[in-house]
């Protein structure tokens, strides 16, 4: 892959990932875990690192999944119509510790795949069976995923808390670089 389009990709990427990393670390202990409005604000932010951190592994047999992590505790209620209902918020919420760590690991993962990304793999089929996208458009979708997520993450510090969380442009909120 052209090194200027793995920079600029991955750049974006990682700052989707830090804005859900900034999102947590702004959430306040009396809407970390409430469940009044459907799924809680730490459930919400762990399905969205449990796909960016599985997406960004070449298969779902590459995948490890962090040792904390409950059966069908990624999925959110309501979203997941052919599990016939029995998606459900885990009853004990993960810490915000954990979830910030979990960032961290997606940080550095989103880094290792975009430095070894190459054109040869960027063309191949990802290796996700219900998905035909190449592992570029893959990436991007999974990309797209990880800023919905900090989006409605952000939405609801705002809405709920009266907390905005910085744009970043980039990772480290620096301009991409100059391609002229």
């Amino acid at each position: 892959m052209n090194r200027l389009w793995q920079t600029l990709i991955g750049r974006q990427f990682a700052a989707a990932i830090q804005m859900m990393r900034s999102a947590i670390e702004a959430c306040p202990g009396d809407l970390w875990d409430d469940r009044t409005g459907g799924s809680p604000f730490w459930h919400l932010a762990y399905h969205a690192l449990f796909f960016t951190d599985f997406y960004l592994s070449d298969d779902e047999k590459a995948f490890q999944p962090v040792e904390y992590h409950e059966d069908k505790a990624h999925f959110l209620p309501g979203d997941y119509q052919e599990f016939g209902g029995i998606v459900a918020t885990p009853a004990a919420s993960y810490t915000k510790a954990q979830l910030l760590e979990y960032a961290d690991h997606c940080l550095r993962k989103c880094e290792n795949v975009f430095e070894r990304l190459t054109d040869e793999q960027a063309l191949a089929r990802c290796g996700f069976s219900w998905y035909e996208l190449n592992v570029g458009e893959f990436l991007l979708n999974d990309l797209r995923h990880a800023q919905h997520h900090a989006g409605q993450l952000a939405l609801l510090l705002r809405r709920r808390a009266d907390i905005g969380i910085e744009w970043l442009g980039t990772r480290d909120n620096q301009p991409p670089p100059p391609t002229w």
